[in-house]
């Protein structure tokens, strides 16, 4: 008797619970919508705000800087600069107040460093450098660059590359260029002036500070991913009250706060773009949850009618269910299998599939490991053949250490083959498979390269002389008597050594290997020789 079976067909019924949960959808998508609209504009003009903030508390202290930078110049001590001890303490003392200023000095005219804090460069001309050669004739404020000459000079704790900005003014006496007053200011002051701001806006959750210079757009300052690279210009410009919404890194969506830097007094500004970015995720959470309310008010609306579909999903999903476990399971215990299943037709058709495929895909696995292994092994000794070699030689070219390369040869093997056959050769070969295998001390591999010869590679950094007794024990060893079908069997073996360099390539070192086996066999056989 043929037992009954449902289509899917009968599901059809379910849309009428769809209905209902699809005007539940609209109804949740019109209002978020409206709510999240109203958000972006109270939290972008709050982003906004507070990128105008930072970048007007930036522009208040790189023109404080400037403004004491130009006070320390009208000094006699450091206009004249006669006196290089005292011009240098009166730099030092105000380094002491201003720990920001990594570095100040006071140049001549030919760009020698005469008087400086911690004495570093005097004596040394900065000419060529634009912290001289831009404040000649009037005063100049360089944009954030990276330490060059001081990057050894200075203490760096951190260990992140040092930073600056340069300020430097031309020195006057009675209306002669008697030299420059330059400074290095630290960049890490904007990391404290951010980290003010971060801790002000902590109730903001994952607002994040970019400071982005004017020439190339660069990131200055910024999370790690962002640092130093350039962005669009489109990515700096904000609307009409502005922010903007963007999509950044991973295509995460962000709502952005932008504000230009404008400057400060006599202090016309950089130019930097100060961007004040919270993914947009979080900025419109209100929105979401709001959204979730709706939604399972919305949910409750069409219970009753879910009811109904629940108790038909549940007859579908139970075979179903029992066919995913059962497949989990097989990931674990290959002994396992895919259930059958009668009741509902597409489920039993597959089920019978799946059992089917699951079958095929055993028997192919099988086979194809044992060919894999086929492959990658020499079939007589079961050593690592030429693929096996290259595998394993894919590996080793991501080690950072040297590598030693020994590559042998049989001395007296062709005798062998004539005077007893190739049978007697091949239980040859596979006793000195073993020995090589058994003598392996250190990480390694030992390969069959062909015929009666063999390379071991030892991946750990040992000595020359290490290297050279372990390839002379090897040699002690194969020249041992072979006990073969009641025959003796004397043999030995040759040895050329290579120690792989850095920049040498596998193919390069193997072929130095072989070279200097070249030179064991001219030597005398039963010897070990290094190519270098």
């Amino acid at each position: 008797m043929k037992k009954f079976s449902i289509r899917f067909d009968a599901l059809l019924a379910l849309l009428i619970a769809g209905l209902f949960f699809v005007m539940t959808l609209s109804l949740t998508f019109l209002i978020s919508n409206r709510a999240t609209d109203r958000l972006k504009d109270e939290v972008g003009t709050t982003l906004s705000a507070t990128a105008y903030q930072l970048s007007d508390k930036l522009d208040h202290y790189m023109w404080s800087r400037t403004a004491e930078v130009n006070v320390l110049r009208t000094l006699p001590t450091i206009r004249d600069g006669k006196n290089p001890a005292e011009t240098r303490n009166t730099l030092e003392q105000l380094q002491q107040q201003i720990p920001d200023f990594s570095w100040i000095g006071v140049m001549n005219p030919d760009g020698q460093v005469i008087a400086s804090t911690g004495k570093i460069l005097e004596g040394q001309s900065i000419k060529a450098r634009p912290v001289f050669q831009e404040a000649q004739k009037k005063p100049f404020i360089g944009d954030v660059h990276d330490a060059v000459l001081l990057a050894k000079l200075l203490p760096n704790p951190s260990g992140e590359p040092l930073q600056f900005v340069d300020i430097s003014t031309p020195l006057f006496t009675n209306g002669k260029m008697t030299g420059v007053l330059a400074t290095h200011l630290s960049f890490e002051w904007a990391k404290e002036i951010e980290q003010s701001f971060q801790s002000s806006t902590a109730q903001i959750k994952d607002v994040e500070f970019l400071i982005v210079s004017k020439q190339n757009r660069t990131v200055l300052l910024g999370p790690k991913q962002w640092r130093g690279k350039n962005l669009p210009s489109d990515w700096l410009a904000g609307n009409q009250k502005g922010y903007r919404i963007s999509n950044w890194e991973n295509d995460q969506e962000y709502l952005i706060g932008v504000a230009e830097s404008k400057g400060y007094k006599n202090y016309n500004g950089l130019g930097w773009t100060v961007l004040v970015r919270q993914p947009s995720q979080i900025a419109f959470s209100d929105a979401s949850t709001l959204r979730n309310y709706i939604l399972i008010a919305g949910l409750i609306a069409s219970l009753l009618t879910a009811i109904i579909g629940w108790f038909v999903a549940r007859l579908l999903t139970r075979p179903l269910k029992k066919i995913t476990l059962a497949a989990e399971a097989m990931q674990h215990d290959r002994s396992k299998s895919i259930p059958a299943h009668t009741g509902i037709r597409e489920i039993e058709v597959l089920s019978v599939a799946l059992r089917e495929l699951t079958t095929k895909l055993t028997h192919t696995e099988q086979e194809r490991t044992t060919y894999e292994s086929l492959a990658l092994h020499d079939a007589l000794t079961g050593l690592p053949n030429r693929n096996g070699l290259s595998e394993y030689l894919d590996g080793l070219s991501r080690k950072t250490h040297d590598q030693i390369y020994l590559y042998l040869d049989l001395d007296g093997f062709k005798a062998v083959n004539d005077q007893y056959g190739h049978a007697m050769g091949d239980l040859l070969l596979i006793e000195v498979a073993d020995r090589l295998q058994k003598s392996l001390r250190y990480e390694g591999l030992v390969a069959r390269l062909g015929g009666d010869e063999f390379l071991i590679i030892l991946n750990e950094p040992i000595t020359t002389e290490e290297i050279d007794r372990y390839g002379k024990d090897i040699i002690h060893t194969l020249s041992y008597p072979y006990l073969l079908n009641q025959q003796t069997i004397l043999i030995g073996a040759s040895i050329g050594v290579a120690i792989r360099s850095a920049e040498e390539s596998i193919e390069q070192v193997i072929h130095r290997a072989d070279i200097a086996l070249y030179d064991s066999k001219h030597q005398g056989k039963g010897c070990l020789t290094f190519h270098y």
